[in-house]
Order: C-alpha cells, then structure tokens, then sequence
C-alpha cells in the first residue's frame, strides 16, 4: 500500500523550528533556561519541559489548524477551548501560562512525569486512583452543560464514530488473509443500526476522547491532572468510562471494574450504551493497531492485540449486541488469531480501506 499519512507530514513540520520555538521562549520567559524534549505525540505535536530558575513549565508546539498536514481531531484551538471548559467545572486541565496560536506554541503549567499508569507500577493505591478518575468523568457529566457545547463536534459525525468500521477494514482481512467482499462492511454497518435503533436516547453530554491512564496525571498535592482532550465531542456520556474501565494496556481487577461501575451511577439506559460505546471502541482500536503496523510500522501496539479480542469476545456475549454477535458469527471473524505477519497482509487490504 502505497499512502502518505498526516503524522509522517506533520514530523516534517517541525524540522528545522528550533529558532522558531526558542523564539517565542525567550519573548515570554527571559531569564536563563533549559529546555528537554519530553516523549513526544504521535500526532501533530512536540512536547519540551523548560526548567527557569526553581520553576518547570511544559511547551506544547504543535501544527497550527491553517498548517494543511494538522492531524484530524488535534486541532490547538480545539485543545485551547478544551482547557478552559474544564478549568471552568472544577476539572484540573494544565493553565495555559501564554501562547501563540497563529505560531502553534503554548506554554502550560507542568503536571510532571506520574500518570495514573506509573503511579500503579510503584504501588499507588489502585482502588483510590480509579474512583479519583471516576469522580472526574462524574464532574464531566454533572458541570459541563450541552450549551457549552453548541460548537463541539459531534460523535456521530465523527472520525471516531466512522472509524468503528476498521476491524472490518484491517483485522477482517488481516486474520483471513484474503480480501473483504463488497457487502461485509454494509452488513456490519446494518448489525450496529439494529442494535441502536431499539434502545432509548442516549445520555448525551460532554466526551474527553481519549481517557486512560497515561493522559491522567498524579499531581504533587494528590489530584488528578487531565491532558490530551482536544478530542473531545458531544455524545452518549459512557464512552469515557469504557475507555478507563477497559484499556488496552492494562486488566482492572473485576472489583474495582464494579465498583466504579457503581459509582457512576448508571440506569439501564446507560449501562446499555455504555456496553454500544465501549465495544464500538474495541472495534476502531482492533483495527486500528493493524492500519498503524501496516501503514507506518508502528507495530508495538500489536502486543495488546489478545487483551482487546478477549474484551469483544466478551462484550458480544451481552444481549445488547445480539445482532452485533450474529454478524461475528455469520461471517466467522476469526477473536483469537494471532501471528500475524504484516507484510504477507498489506496484500489484502482493499484500497478503500481508510
């Protein structure tokens, strides 16, 4: 397959920027400095910590929106609007200390090196971190109104929501090793309106986009800190949950899985969609490690490749999903294939694939 991505445009961005960007550090902080780059985004962002006297702050450059090679669904005005919604419902999002949009700089306050994730490995309270993360979704749902919104992108008319399709359009023909027919992918499509269409209005509100363990921050005073949220959109309220409560990168202890479960206080209704949100997830992510190995060679993320199959394999044993399961089962998608071999499935592909 022979493509060109926007993360492979957007890393030529910034090539030949370190001006640039000690530029716009020496208008706003002007004393001596030190600047480290920090692990950096796969999108159309860098990151650097800037040590000033006693003081750390974060730069954030990134790809201006009028720059053409942004990456979809990063957007700085998008993170810049973001920021200020959630510092204004009691949510810790970084202060944006100064910056310059037009120019794509942003100096935030830091939130360190410890998420959520880090903190676990070395012994954190796990039990107290995920209600933390759960009390955060709850202020999310509770203090961030819809009429904040009315400019917010909606899931459904999101790259997010479209993207469900990639386990078809990757993993399908990835484990058969063999082309997808015309009518998969519409039969696939027609499973999920069955399963909607009976259940009641979703619970819509306020959506982070991308809420795990390494985009929450343990802070110095023990709050939680919030990053990465210029994803966010209107939409069913349980998709953030399913994220936190099943990452690919870690198994949450079925007691604290129901803990928070409870703690969120979920109706039917909820709990439904919740069940919808999170295994539409599943699917989009399924496909999506395999369309990053094949189309940029990032193929770390195949090691979750078993944790995400036995999260469908479990999601499509509830009823909700019934016609979601009969489709699995008609077209014998293959939940526990493994070995794959990347070169041998780029064969496969369709060209329509997105």
């Amino acid at each position: 397959i022979n493509k060109v991505i926007s993360m492979q445009d957007a890393r030529s961005y910034f090539e030949g920027r370190d001006e640039e960007r000690l530029e716009f550090l020496n208008k706003n902080i002007s004393s001596s400095k030190t600047i480290k780059p920090l692990a950096q985004d796969w999108a159309s962002r860098r990151y650097f910590r800037v040590q000033n006297g006693d003081k750390t702050y974060v730069l954030m450059q990134s790809v201006p929106d009028h720059i053409p090679v942004v990456t979809m669904g990063h957007k700085l005005s998008s993170f810049i609007n973001v920021a200020k919604i959630l510092k204004n419902s009691d949510i810790h999002a970084p202060e944006i200390i100064t910056m310059d949009e037009r120019g794509g700089y942003v100096l935030l306050e830091d939130f360190g090196d410890m998420t959520i994730g880090k903190a676990l490995e070395h012994g954190a309270d796990e039990l107290r971190l995920y209600q933390k993360a759960t009390d955060i979704l709850i202020k999310m749902r509770n203090n961030i109104s819809l009429d904040k919104l009315s400019n917010f992108p909606k899931y459904k008319d999101s790259y997010i929501f479209k993207a469900r399709q990639r386990i078809v359009d990757w993993y399908v023909p990835s484990t058969r090793l063999a082309k997808n027919n015309n009518d998969i992918l519409t039969a696939y499509n027609s499973a999920w309106d069955d399963v909607v269409t009976v259940l009641p209005p979703p619970p819509m509100g306020f959506i982070h986009g991308d809420f795990h363990l390494q985009n929450l921050m343990v802070l110095a005073n023990g709050d939680l800190g919030v990053l990465d949220f210029q994803d966010a959109m209107v939409g069913p309220v349980p998709y953030d949950l399913g994220n936190l409560l099943e990452n690919i990168r870690t198994d949450v202890k079925p007691e604290i899985y129901a803990a928070m479960m409870a703690r969120y206080s979920m109706d039917d209704a909820m709990r439904a969609w919740y069940r919808v949100m999170t295994t539409q997830f599943h699917c989009r992510i399924l496909g999506q490690v395999f369309r990053l190995a094949i189309l940029s060679g990032k193929t770390d993320l195949m090691a979750y490749i078993p944790r995400i199959q036995n999260y469908l394999n479990a999601a499509l044993k509830d009823p909700v999903l019934k016609p979601l399961a009969a489709w699995f089962e008609v077209e014998k998608v293959d939940l526990a294939a493994k070995n794959f071999d990347i070169e041998k499935i780029k064969n496969f592909i369709r060209d329509d694939a997105f």
